[in-house]
């Protein structure tokens, strides 16, 4: 009798795993995301998603631009339905014509950008400026962005070639809000505001001099987008903070 009711409790628990294995897939993804770029003529697919813990990150190409055939071709690669594909899914499409556009203005602002790093160039060597040490990160800069040309990523190759060519404007000394700062002081404003120097007698005065410190070389920091350019920044302020508050702390003990 015993032996019976154990058979039949087997054979339930037994249906009861299969029908709940039919019910999943054949491979269960956690966090599964597809990033699907449909170009001129080809698909790039690629998809993340968790095994054990671990991210997981595979790529396919596909000599197609229809979505629906790339949705069955992943679902054949990932063991699930196409429905499941699709749902998993974050699908960009560029046409032809914008990815021209694209090209033709990040190749415009790549043949900028190098006219004004050569000219900097020039000028760090013929000691025109002051700014030479910039020079080095407007190449870099300037490579990047015809590295990402290359790889036909064509708005990092803009966004790059614009920071080079800003960079060169730097050392060249074409700085729009200086030039603002010099012009600050019309005739007018000396009539209806003076102001008062640090220290030193009106602006408007003619005897007047500025002693404020216009930045120098830090007058350009913290406006790059380049992570390790600011973490040098950063660094280099921070050891300078520390040799004033310990000259101050000189000061007050004598």
């Amino acid at each position: 009798m015993q032996k019976a009711i154990n058979t039949k409790l087997v054979s339930l628990f037994a249906l009861v795993a299969m029908a709940f294995a039919a019910a999943v897939p054949a491979y269960a993804y956690e966090e599964l995301e597809i990033d699907i770029e449909i170009r001129e003529d080809v698909t790039l697919v690629e998809v993340e998603y968790e095994d054990d813990g671990e991210e997981v990150e595979v790529e396919y190409e596909y000599d197609t631009t229809d979505i629906t055939e790339v949705y069955t071709l992943l679902a054949t690669e990932l063991d699930l339905t196409v429905e499941e594909v699709e749902d998993a899914s974050d699908v960009e499409s560029e046409s032809a014509e914008d990815e021209a556009d694209d090209k033709a203005d990040a190749e415009e602002a790549i043949d900028e950008a190098a006219k004004e790093v050569a000219e900097a160039e020039a000028a760090v060597e013929a000691n025109e400026t002051d700014r030479g040490e910039y020079l080095e990160v407007a190449q870099e800069y300037l490579a990047k962005a015809e590295t990402a040309f290359a790889e036909e990523d064509y708005e990092a190759a803009e966004d790059w070639a614009d920071q080079a060519e800003d960079k060169a404007e730097y050392i060249l000394g074409d700085d729009e809000d200086e030039d603002d700062d010099k012009e600050s002081w019309t005739e007018e404003k000396c009539d209806t505001n003076p102001g008062v120097g640090n220290g030193v007698t009106k602006k408007c005065d003619d005897d007047y001099s500025n002693t404020q410190s216009t930045g120098g070389k830090y007058a350009d920091y913290g406006k790059s987008n380049d992570q390790a350019e600011l973490q040098a920044q950063l660094q280099e302020l921070m050891q300078l903070l520390i040799q004033l508050l310990t000259a101050q702390l000189a000061n007050q003990t004598t």
